[in-house]
Parts: structure tokens; C-alpha cells; sequence
């Protein structure tokens, strides 16, 4: 989470043949919440995260009612982070979401968020 992240326009395109056509249904749902959750980081809006992105589960692995100021413990010393979205898989109400993470003087890495749909929209279940 201390990570960083770019999330590419899902949904965006020039209008090449051969270019991936624009996300749409589930898909550009997931790309919406997972732009949501790096611009909450960016903006270090924790509670954003912790009462809107994340399921009911993911704020207690968090750290429950002190999930907030755990994540901006996490995320100290961080700067500009950013997530680039690699690929969406959905399977029904569940997905996962290959990101490349980036911040600021730190290495790019590969990681995974899995996002569940509940009440109709699709939040943040797990990191990594």
C-alpha cells in the first residue's frame, strides 16, 4: 500500500484499428473504483479509503475504526504515488486486477488488488 500508483485511462482510445476497444460494463466499473482508490492515495484521503473503497473485511484487516491513520502511517514518506491497471479478470462479483505500482524514488512493481461487488458496486477487498 506504501506503493504508488498510475491508473491508465480505461476506456480511452485514439481510434487505431488494431487498438483494444474502450472498457465499458463491469470492467470499466473496476478501472473507476481502482482511479478512485490512486487518487485517494494521492491525495492521502484515508478515510476516503477506508469507509468508501474498501469492503466492511478489508477495513478491519486495516485496522478497523483506526484504519485510516494506519494507512497514513503505511504510506509516510511517499511521494507521488501512482498505479497503472495491467489487466482486468472478473468472475461474476469478484475480480482481480493486475496493477504496476510506482512512488517517487522507489523501484515499479507487480502487484494484485481483488475487488468484490457489493450493493451494486465494485470496492477494494484485498491488496497484494
Amino acid at each position: 500500500m506504501a506503493t504508488s500508483v498510475l491508473l491508465a485511462s480505461a476506456g480511452c482510445s485514439l481510434g487505431g484499428d488494431d487498438e483494444a476497444k474502450p472498457a465499458s460494463g463491469p470492467t470499466a466499473e473496476i478501472a473507476a473504483t481502482v482511479d478512485r482508490f490512486e487518487r485517494a492515495v494521492a491525495t492521502r484521503d484515508y478515510d476516503t479509503i477506508c469507509n468508501q473503497l474498501f469492503t466492511p473485511r478489508a477495513r478491519q484487516r486495516a485496522g478497523g475504526a483506526e484504519c485510516a491513520r494506519q494507512l497514513g502511517s503505511a504510506a509516510e514518506g511517499v511521494k507521488r504515488p501512482r498505479i497503472a491497471i495491467e489487466a482486468i479478470a472478473v468472475k461474476g462479483n469478484s475480480a482481480v486486477v493486475s496493477v504496476r505500482t510506482t512512488a517517487s524514488g522507489q523501484a515499479s512493481v507487480k502487484d494484485k488488488l481483488q475487488l468484490r461487488r457489493q450493493d451494486g458496486r465494485w470496492l477494494v477487498e484485498a491488496l497484494g
